[in-house]
C-alpha cells in the first residue's frame, strides 16, 4: 500500500463560533492510498494562518509520495531534517502532524485496530477530560460561574476557567475565581489559566486566593520559555505549574524539566503529533511529572487523536475539552466519543481513530480569512498592561 494524494480542507472561524465565544479555525488533512484506505488528520492553525498551515501540508506532501504509511517515524524524521533543515516552527511542526495523525488513522485501519494498539496498548478504558470555559468576553463573576455550573451538568467533572484575564485587577480575577468555587461546591476541580499575562508582584496573592479555593493546578503564568522565572514562580505558588501548550517537541520540553519549572507538561495534538507525545510523556516519568494534553480543535480528529495517545500514557492527567465545539465537529464528522457522568470519555474498538469524516460537507464550507478576529479592547488592554 503506496500513498497516492495528500488533502487539506479548513472548516471557517464562523462555523465554529457560538453566542459564549468566537470561533477558531480547523485544518484538517486527509492521505489517501492506492489500497482504498484513507486516513485523517488536522493540523493546529493560529489564527488568520490557516491557509499557510495547509500550503505547508502540501509542501510536505512530497515527502510522503509513494511512501509506504507504515513509516511513521521515517517521514517526521526526514521532514525536520530536510525540509525544516533542523529549524521548524509551530507552522511546520503542525502541518507534520496533520500528516503523521492521518498515517496512524491509516495504519490502524489498514489493521483493523484502534491507533492505541499499534501504541503498546491502553493503560486505561477512560480517558479523563475537563471542560475549557475561555471566552473572548470579558464575563463577570455570575457569567462565568453560570457557564462553569453548565458544564458540570453536562458530565463534567473539571472545568478550566481564565479569571485573572480580563483585566489588571487582581481583586477582580480573584472575585471571578470565588463565584465560580462557589457555584461548583467542593466536588469539582477548577483548573486556572493565566495564559501568560500573570503580574509577577501579584503572584503571591494569587497563589494563597487559588489555594484557598482548592484550584487543581495554576497554568501558564509566564511564558514557558523562562524556565528559570517559572520554577521561582512553581515554589511561591504550591501549586502545581502546567505549561507547553505552544511548544512541539522533546527538544523544547527537555529545559522545563531540568529546571524543575514544572509538574504538568501541556503538549497540543495537533502541534506535537502523536508519537512525539508518547515520547515526550516517557521523557516525563523519570522526573516524576504528567502529560496534559491540550487541545483547541476540533471535537473529531483532535479529540480522537488525544484519546488514542492518552490512553497508553501511564503518567497522564487530562484532555482539554470544548464543549461549544461539538456541534460544529458534528457537522461534518461521527464518532463514539461522548463525555460520561464520571467526566471521563469511553475508549472504543473502532480501527484507526475511530472518526468518520463526510468530506462533501467540507468541501461545502466557504473559508474567508480574517473574519471573527477582532479582539474586544479589555483584553488587549489587559496584555498591554502585563506585558508592561
Amino acid at each position: 500500500m503506496k500513498i497516492t494524494a495528500v488533502r487539506t480542507f479548513i472548516v471557517p472561524a464562523q462555523v465554529t463560533g457560538d453566542a459564549w465565544c468566537r470561533g477558531k479555525a480547523w485544518v484538517l488533512v486527509k492521505v489517501e492510498t492506492d489500497g482504498g484506505i484513507s486516513g485523517w488528520g488536522e493540523a493546529y492553525a493560529l489564527h488568520d494562518r490557516e491557509r499557510s498551515t495547509a500550503a505547508l501540508v502540501h509542501e510536505l506532501a512530497r515527502y510522503v509520495d509513494g511512501m509506504e504509511p507504515f513509516r511513521i517515524k521515517y517521514f517526521t524524521t526526514m521532514a525536520y531534517e530536510h525540509f525544516s533543515e533542523f529549524q521548524g516552527g509551530i507552522d511546520f511542526f503542525a502541518a507534520v502532524s496533520g500528516i503523521e495523525i492521518a498515517l496512524w488513522d491509516i495504519v490502524g485501519k489498514a489493521l483493523g485496530v484502534p491507533v492505541n494498539k499499534l501504541l503498546g496498548g491502553p493503560c486505561r478504558d477512560r480517558v479523563s477530560v475537563y471542560a475549557n470555559c475561555w471566552s473572548h468576553r470579558a464575563r463577570s463573576a455570575e457569567e462565568l460561574a453560570s457557564y462553569a455550573t453548565a458544564q458540570v451538568e453536562l458530565g463534567f467533572r473539571a472545568v478550566k476557567i481564565y479569571p485573572f484575564c480580563y483585566s489588571d485587577d487582581v481583586d477582580e480575577g480573584i472575585t471571578r475565581l470565588v463565584a465560580v468555587r462557589e457555584a461548583l461546591g467542593s466536588n469539582i476541580d477548577i483548573l486556572v489559566d493565566a495564559w501568560r499575562v500573570a503580574d509577577i508582584a501579584s503572584i503571591g496573592k494569587v497563589s494563597d486566593a487559588l489555594r484557598r479555593c482548592g484550584v487543581e493546578w495554576f497554568e501558564d503564568p509566564i511564558a514557558p520559555d523562562n524556565t528559570e522565572l517559572l520554577a521561582e514562580i512553581r515554589q511561591i505558588a504550591r501549586l502545581p505549574i502546567v505549561t507547553g501548550e505552544s511548544f512541539c517537541t522533546k527538544r523544547e520540553f527537555r529545559p522545563l524539566l531540568e529546571q524543575r519549572s514544572v509538574d504538568i507538561l501541556n503538549p497540543d495534538i495537533t502541534c506535537c503529533g502523536i508519537l512525539e507525545i508518547k515520547e515526550i510523556a516517557a521523557m516525563a516519568e523519570p522526573y516524576c511529572a504528567s502529560v496534559a494534553i491540550h487541545n483547541y480543535n476540533t471535537m473529531a480528529i483532535g479529540l480522537a487523536a488525544s484519546l488514542q495517545v492518552a490512553s497508553v500514557i501511564p503518567n497522564f492527567a487530562r484532555i482539554e475539552f470544548f464543549n461549544r465545539f461539538v456541534e460544529p465537529s458534528k457537522l461534518f464528522s461521527s464518532h463514539s466519543y461522548a463525555v460520561g457522568d464520571d467526566g471521563c470519555i469511553a475508549l472504543g474498538n473502532e480501527p484507526g481513530l475511530g472518526v468518520s469524516i463526510d468530506e462533501t460537507v467540507l468541501r461545502s464550507f466557504k473559508f474567508e480569512p480574517g473574519l471573527i478576529r477582532k479582539w474586544p479592547q479589555e483584553i488587549l488592554k489587559a496584555l498591554d498592561f502585563n506585558r508592561g
